[in-house]
């Protein structure tokens, strides 16, 4: 399976989706370095960024996570939702290049 990114990039000329590219590389990085405490300090920033959205996913996906893996999974996820999210709303199509 293709990494969900390579989808964003197609659209990196709109401002929100470039951030959302830079959220989701910031929080890869830093579990990838083994950075967990900026890592949770970059997931409790997206948490107040997307604060409505958070609210809501958290309220739906009612297991918390409870290590860094599942923290860092779960904030994957979410972005990954908000970006499809964002491209739905802006009306982009898939063939789109």
């Amino acid at each position: 399976m293709n990494d969900y990114l390579e989808i964003f990039y197609k659209f990196r000329e709109d401002k929100e989706i470039t951030d959302l590219i830079d959220d989701v590389q910031k929080l890869r990085f830093y579990y990838s370095t083994k950075q967990h405490d900026a890592m949770i300090q970059h997931i409790n920033n997206l948490t107040i960024k997307y604060l409505t959205e958070a609210l809501v996913w958290n309220s739906v996906n009612t297991i918390q996570p409870v290590n860094y893996e599942q923290s860092y999974q779960n904030a994957e996820d979410f972005l990954k939702a908000k970006g499809i999210d964002m491209l739905i709303k802006k009306g982009y199509q898939k063939s789109q290049k």
